[in-house]
């Protein structure tokens, strides 16, 4: 892997990781059902400009796509973003950060069930590893991690089990479509129908200053569109595994960020979670062994 390919895996887990941080100061004014509409318009308009640039006509899906289009939609924006904004207004920064790195082992485990990909000794020691330490953060009584953000913890949880599920069934449909066309009409289709559940909700609060507007964009500029555009280069250079092995920066810049942005101290309980969720990421993102040769 060459000098430029780290560089843009690095950078676009410094996008990913900011998420937390930028999310908890807009949702001091915004509800999360605004900051979803405003992330859905911006990334719909930006990715199917560049998706019609780049692909011209072909960047039209054929009407038997469209099935499969919106079912990724749901799963991997529609739900998937609700469900972590809701969750990152009832918990903390670096909660998110930590548990958004269980989505490779959660992919893992979801490709295994539908009999995508092959469960290892190796693998298999990794997914019990993160889910003991999850399982660790919510079981845990008497902290800050365990009491009050245990309902915003869950919901998070249910966030990255719902874009590993679209991780999965997303493969057939990349394999027939480019994949900016396939990320800008996910967005497109969840612009067309989010907003309308949206409709009780100020997309523009008066409360809203000058520094949740500035949250706002910083959420719309680096976890959206760079982050999104950054991720399809990095995929189409260099392999999964190794991609998420990389996702293992983001809690920690999350952490940092939230400390000195947010003042947010990690929980000494909260340690246990870290040490397990990195280890059982670092087994199941190890490339596996070549077969042995066959004698003879």
């Amino acid at each position: 892997m060459d000098r430029q390919t780290r560089v843009l895996l690095v950078t676009t887990q410094v996008c990913f990781g900011v998420f937390p941080i930028l999310g908890k100061l807009a949702l001091e004014a915004f509800e999360p059902r605004a900051v979803l509409v405003w992330r859905l318009f911006a990334a719909a308009l930006v990715m199917l400009a560049l998706a019609f640039a780049r692909h011209g006509r072909a960047a039209l899906p054929a009407a038997g796509d469209l099935g499969a289009l919106l079912v990724l939609s749901l799963l991997g924006v529609m739900v998937n973003q609700l469900l972590f904004l809701e969750g990152l207004q009832r918990s903390t920064a670096v909660n998110a950060g930590l548990l958004m790195s269980v989505i490779p082992v959660a992919t893992l485990g979801v490709a295994v069930l539908l009999g995508h990909e092959r469960l290892t000794l190796r693998r298999q020691a990794g997914m019990l590893l993160s889910t003991a330490g999850v399982a660790w953060l919510f079981l845990h009584r008497g902290a800050d991690v365990g009491g009050r953000t245990r309902t915003g913890d869950l919901l998070l949880t249910a966030n990255a089990l719902s874009y590993s599920t679209y991780l999965v069934l997303a493969k057939p449909v990349l394999r027939r479509l480019p994949q900016l066309v396939v990320v800008a009409w996910l967005f497109a289709l969840a612009a067309l129908i989010v907003p309308w559940f949206a409709l009780d909700v100020d997309w523009a609060p008066g409360a809203a200053g000058r520094r949740h507007w500035l949250a706002l964009g910083g959420v719309l500029l680096f976890p959206t569109l760079l982050a999104y555009l950054l991720n399809t280069i990095v995929l189409a250079r260099t392999r999964a595994s190794t991609t998420a092995a990389y996702v293992l920066l983001q809690p920690f810049v999350s952490a940092t960020l939230a400390l000195l942005w947010l003042g947010e101290r990690p929980e000494p309980a909260i340690w246990p979670t870290a040490a397990c969720v990195v280890a059982g990421l670092w087994l199941v993102s190890l490339p596996a062994r070549p077969a042995p040769p066959l004698s003879a």
